[in-house]
């Protein structure tokens, strides 16, 4: 005998909800930075090293998180976690606007507002929608993954041309605002809206029908740390997304301060955005070929491929629309990284392990992605300019399309492990 919920299936909705928690976690800490920090650089009269410094800081003292938070998502509901991070990171941005120094500034990056973006963010709102997919996996991570690069037209162009050009807010007055609105806001309805797992309504993954005799969801293996460690694919999987996140990281952090010098600082945001777009479309896209069945490897490395030709025609640039141009395919090719990278955990380690798995990978991934950033920085002081450095960050995608070869593929990336 079958038995339905009376309501219509709810998976989608939480595919919305983690779409709008993934735009505001990476939007006001890490998306809306670019744009500051020209501001910041000014004010506090910081080097180069020491303006591109945040964002690494802050995500690896995040990645040292996420095992933990991995961890936790695998045993207490979802939405406890989500918004016990919202509070924290709500608080952290407020507290941004009494810091009157570098270091201040640094210390929360690093310690409270790292603490928080690992809690409220993208590791939280995978696991979710990991829960309420099997078979369209694929689609649904992709479509939850597009609040990530939606954050980044938006929180840029709303950063410079309405709260600093209109408003004239400063860079403390605006973290005190995206504060508020996440404390008063953005929690209170992540606390609403969440369910944590189809069956706490009486449905099944793909919105399947629950049959009667049916006692358990069937999530999968369940992989001990242990034996991650000892898995080569969880290796592969780590090195790839560790060497494209690197390049993607250091190339939006340096990429207003390019065009500033280039004479270009009043399109800085519009530029720094022109990634987005494409990279939403990237995530949908590559999401749905995955799911489709085409070979994994095969879609990591053409995303791969068109995000180190973006790189390397950055420098060919005589006009900041050429700039925007090569920016938008350089996002194209990046913003798969991000579903890419969760549906294959999710494929190899199982719902019931993803947690685990993606939050133990984190701290591979991010002292590859924070270190690209200083480096790249350390290198245009030493050669007065962005071309060794952009060059060096192609060659980081090349090493990982090879790597992404050595990946053991069992069975078909849209079956359930």
């Amino acid at each position: 005998m079958q038995t339905t919920s009376t309501n219509s299936f709810f998976g989608w909705r939480m595919v919305a909800i983690a779409m709008a928690v993934d735009f505001f976690a990476v939007g006001f800490a890490f998306q809306s930075y670019p744009v500051i920090q020209l501001q910041l650089e000014q004010e506090l009269e910081l080097s180069r090293v020491m303006t591109t410094l945040t964002l690494p800081i802050f995500m690896v003292c995040s990645a040292a998180l996420y095992p933990i938070v991995g961890k936790l998502l695998d045993s207490f509901p979802i939405n406890n976690v989500l918004c016990i991070g919202g509070l924290i990171y709500g608080l952290s941005l407020i507290s941004l606007y009494f810091t009157n120094n570098y270091l201040g500034f640094i210390l929360i990056f690093a310690v409270p507002l790292a603490l928080g973006a690992s809690l409220f963010g993208n590791l939280s709102t995978s696991k979710l929608v990991s829960q309420w997919f099997n078979a369209q996996t694929g689609r649904a991570l992709g479509i939850a993954a597009v609040g990530v690069s939606f954050a980044g037209f938006v929180l840029p162009l709303m950063t410079q041309y309405l709260l600093m050009d209109i408003f004239s807010l400063s860079w403390r007055e605006v973290y005190l605002s995206f504060g508020i609105f996440m404390l008063f806001v953005i929690t209170p309805l992540v606390w609403i809206g969440i369910i944590n797992h189809p069956k706490d309504v009486g449905q099944m993954p793909d919105g399947k029908p629950l049959l009667n005799d049916e006692v358990k969801e069937e999530e999968g293996k369940d992989w001990a740390i242990a034996m991650l460690i000892r898995d080569k694919n969880f290796w592969v999987l780590s090195f790839v997304f560790a060497l494209q996140f690197s390049a993607m990281m250091a190339v939006l952090s340096h990429i207003t301060l390019f065009a500033s010098e280039k004479g270009w600082a009043s399109e800085a945001a519009l530029i720094f955005s022109m990634y987005a777009i494409p990279a939403m479309l990237s995530k949908i896209i590559f999401g749905w070929l995955v799911e489709k069945k085409l070979d994994p490897r095969i879609a990591v490395s053409i995303s791969l491929l068109l995000q180190g030709l973006g790189i390397i025609l950055i420098m060919s640039a005589n006009t900041p629309y050429q700039l925007a141009a090569i920016i938008a395919l350089f996002g194209f090719g990046g913003g798969a990284a991000l579903p890419l990278s969760n549906i294959l955990y999710a494929k190899a380690y199982t719902p019931k392990s993803f947690g685990r798995a993606r939050g133990l990978a984190q701290p591979v991934i991010a002292l590859f992605q924070a270190g690209g950033t200083p480096l790249a920085a350390l290198l245009y002081q030493s050669y007065g300019d962005y071309q060794v450095a952009f060059v060096f960050l192609a060659s980081l995608l090349c090493v990982a399309i090879i790597l992404i070869w050595f990946l053991r593929l069992t069975e078909p990336v849209s079956e359930k492990a």
